[in-house]
């Protein structure tokens, strides 16, 4: 039995699962009767095991943003206890985060920003492909590769910042066009297509006055929309793997392990932001 309708129902569910709190986030079908497969959930739960570990805690994926806002909502304003929610940062640091404990987000746009870096890709062709680290050297190209994926993103990710103050976008959610060759290659940043979608978004809001606060510095591998950048990252994981190995890896496979690699080779800057989000619920904060 699921009981998600009423602030009491989620304040209690926690008891089904004998556990501190449920963990709600994003990811899988929020009408399942039993929650399905998330890589949302993979994320998050190895951070809890990260900096949380030995509590005990009940994972649940919820579907969509919107729903998981609606129990934000409510943890904000005191009628949901023993309750966490985790969210993509999505551009929400442009209008406000929420400060709530209870309420935790990722450090970039969303989970692939702080999961595909380049030591994880070059992690992830050494575990999947059998050669020597040594003689067989991946590294420059990856970074190679995202560095023109930056300079060629770069404005158009500050625009795509800029239009979240009026609730628009100028990089598109629902392909992923700007990376060429369409299919398989080394993928490369389609900059005219980009400009082109600048300037749809600039014709829409003519007239209106966007600034971004001055404490928010874009960051475009951070910043980016976070598919977009795991799209472009597994197309550079799936080039080296067929050029070096003749091997291929599914979508869904590929992010799970890099997930693993990430956590397990966070990077400084990325620790210590998951150390603050996590110090808020170390000392119960969840209840």
């Amino acid at each position: 039995m699921i009981v998600t309708r009423t602030p009491g129902g989620i304040s209690n569910e926690h008891l089904f699962y004998n556990a501190e709190a449920v963990v709600y986030v994003e990811g899988g079908d929020a009408s399942a009767p039993r929650p399905t497969e998330s890589l949302d959930l993979l994320f998050w739960r190895g951070l809890f095991e990260v900096f949380l570990a030995g509590r005990r805690f009940y994972f649940k994926p919820r579907g969509g943003k919107p729903t998981l806002l609606q129990i934000a909502d409510e943890i904000e304003n005191g009628t949901v206890t023993a309750a966490i929610v985790c969210l993509d940062r999505d551009h929400d640091h442009v209008t406000g985060l929420r400060k709530t404990t209870g309420i935790l987000y990722t450090r970039g746009y969303s989970w692939e920003n702080d999961v595909w870096l380049a030591g994880t890709i070059e992690e992830e062709f050494y575990t999947l492909c059998g050669v020597d680290r040594h003689s067989t050297r991946v590294r420059a190209h990856i970074d190679d590769s995202l560095r023109d994926f930056a300079g060629r993103a770069r404005w158009a990710v500050r625009a795509d910042v800029l239009a979240a103050v009026c609730g628009r976008t100028v990089i598109p959610r629902d392909n992923f066009r700007c990376v060429t060759p369409p299919g398989r290659g080394w993928p490369k940043v389609d900059r005219a297509f980009l400009k082109s979608c600048v300037s749809r978004t600039r014709s829409e809001v003519a007239g209106t006055a966007m600034r971004l606060p001055s404490h928010i510095q874009v960051d475009t591998l951070r910043d980016v929309y976070g598919h977009l950048l795991a799209f472009y990252c597994r197309r550079i994981l799936a080039q080296l793997l067929k050029t070096h190995c003749k091997e291929s890896i599914r979508n869904e496979h590929a992010s799970a392990i890099a997930i693993k690699l990430a956590r397990e080779g966070m990077p400084p800057g990325i620790r210590k932001y998951y150390e603050q989000q996590f110090a808020r619920l170390a000392n119960g904060g969840s209840r």
